[in-house]
């Protein structure tokens, strides 16, 4: 029996807008955990951490991941906390297979915005059932927030841009350019895609979204940190897939092109 808040009206709404927010769903002992994890994380960044800065302003924005196996409680997170049934909800895969997890924090006073983009463009992914949960700690006000592109999901693939720069990631090789043309280039009036949507949020709520729902933000201004713990989860119909650029994260595991993720240590199957 699924949690209650898990609706077919919410489910509808994913569908539809490639978006929703949940409300106090996440107990203020997992908020605790993953605070912990967080500072964890932050003063023991893996090789993919980076903290970048805009003009001005005080701030860094810090992001990591692919560290879930060595924080004791990111590990706990992905197999007990309500995220993996979430997503199996909303995807509406018979199973669900844990990808990766993603810390971001904006410091306060930091200037730096997260430029729009679509998350499976970046990931050697295609497939439909793929999503992502991302959870503050923090209090989030409009001003800081996530905002979402509602059904852009449902146009395609988009051009993946560097965080730090804010540029289109380069090719890996000059061959694969024709493969780079079928990706679409974010257009300068985001409402081109479609209506901007976000909330605020509280610690305990969460925004789902899917693989290629476009999202930004702008920088954090306030005098909080804006700490997130962000899940991926990908369902029966995600395969692993080549990109034209390096991915982020440059992780297949034994998987080729084509091939649907399997049981094993680095994409585990999380019941629910």
């Amino acid at each position: 029996m699924v949690a209650s808040y898990l609706t077919s009206e919410l489910k509808e709404k994913f569908d539809k807008d490639g978006v929703v927010v949940i409300r106090k769903v996440f107990s203020a002992d997992w908020l605790e955990k993953t605070k912990i994890a967080i500072e964890h994380n932050m003063a023991s960044p893996s090789q993919y951490g980076e903290k970048v800065k805009g003009e001005g302003g005080s701030g860094s924005y810090f992001n990591d991941y692919l560290n879930w196996q060595r924080i004791p409680e990111l590990l706990e997170y992905v197999y007990q906390s309500p995220a993996a049934e979430i997503a199996k909800f909303l995807t509406g895969s018979q199973r669900i297979v844990f990808y990766h997890e993603h810390v971001l924090v904006k410091e306060p006073n930091t200037t730096k915005t997260t430029p729009w983009h679509h998350d499976q463009s970046y990931y050697p992914l295609d497939g439909d059932q793929m999503c992502s949960i991302w959870m503050p700690v923090d209090h989030v006000s409009k001003s800081e927030t996530l905002y979402f592109v509602k059904g852009s999901h449902k146009k395609g693939y988009f051009m993946p841009y560097k965080f730090a720069t804010e540029l289109p990631y380069p090719l890996s090789d000059p061959s694969k350019e024709e493969r780079a043309v079928t990706f679409t280039p974010i257009p300068e009036n985001i409402e081109e895609i479609g209506e901007v949507v976000g909330w605020e949020v509280a610690p305990g709520d969460c925004v789902v979204f899917a693989g290629k729902t476009v999202h930004g933000a702008p920088g954090n201004l306030s005098a909080r940190p804006r700490r997130v713990l962000s899940t991926r989860w990908v369902g029966d119909d995600v395969v692993c897939a080549e990109r034209p650029w390096v991915c982020s994260p440059p992780v297949t595991g034994n998987l080729k092109p084509g091939e649907t993720f399997q049981q094993d240590d680095l994409f585990p199957y999380v019941d629910c």
